[in-house]
């Protein structure tokens, strides 16, 4: 039987990188780009691969599709929400891209809209379909500072998991080939570079302090991801806010 791999996750959250290593690695896929509905590619002939965010909440018509036709395997991109909460767009230049309630769609034949779904709703659809029994082999949940920390590593356990088979190297892809794949991870260094974790830097914190205190849920996830043991970063984090504050 003929397979289809699915790319979604969340918003910001580095589907695009790992869509173009698989353009320039993967073996044996028709792998069209750099951003297609599942549903318009699964009834193409061969294997077949796909990346779009918000098939998330279009999974069960996906799982329809490829009923009979194709086995489906799906990769589910994470990355730490504080992260998500601070991403950018230079094409939105007055406001952050990622929400907690909801995220901005930038067309380029319009105006920015913030009608996306945000960070908690993404989150929820995610944790629906890594529980679905439609994907007998399980969903391979892909943290972005894994792909971008440990490439190398992380091609060779989607090779085993997935039954993939790979000519190129992950670790040698640049971001200066992501031009061709839209804006989610413009400025995002070589993979194999030290990464930094934006969110740290000190003209987010008004950012992080508001999302987190507004949306408290975004605790929870950030645990459940492994990111954090607790809340005692974000005591801190409100502590050096009035430092600076009193400084100034």
């Amino acid at each position: 039987m003929h397979r289809h791999l699915l790319v979604t996750g969340q918003s910001q959250a580095g589907s695009s990188l790992l869509y173009s290593m698989l353009q320039r690695a993967l073996r044996d896929f028709n792998i069209p780009g750099p951003e297609f509905p599942a549903r318009a590619v699964i009834h193409m002939p061969g294997n077949t691969c796909s990346r779009r965010g918000h098939d998330l909440f279009d999974f069960d018509r996906i799982v329809a599709a490829a009923e009979g036709r194709k086995r489906l395997d799906a990769i589910v991109m994470l990355r730490d929400p504080r992260d998500i909460l601070t991403s950018y767009d230079a094409r939105l230049p007055d406001d952050y891209v990622c929400a907690a309630d909801r995220s901005y769609f930038v067309n380029a034949q319009g105006g920015p809209q913030q009608i996306l779904p945000g960070v908690l709703e993404i989150h929820a659809q995610i944790a629906a379909l890594a529980a679905s029994d439609s994907l007998p082999q399980g969903v391979i949940l892909l943290k972005y500072e894994h792909l971008v920390d440990e490439p190398r590593r992380v091609q060779n356990l989607l090779a085993d998991c997935l039954e993939l088979t790979f000519d190129g190297d992950f670790s040698q892809y640049h971001p200066r080939e992501i031009a061709t794949h839209g804006p989610e991870l413009t400025g995002v260094r070589p993979a194999d570079a030290p990464r930094e974790a934006r969110w740290r830097l000190a003209y987010h914190r008004d950012r992080i302090i508001d999302q987190f205190t507004r949306f408290p849920a975004l605790h929870q996830i950030v645990e459940d991801l492994g990111y954090e043991e607790d809340r005692s970063w974000f005591d801190r984090f409100v502590a050096e806010e009035g430092v600076a504050a009193v400084s100034a």
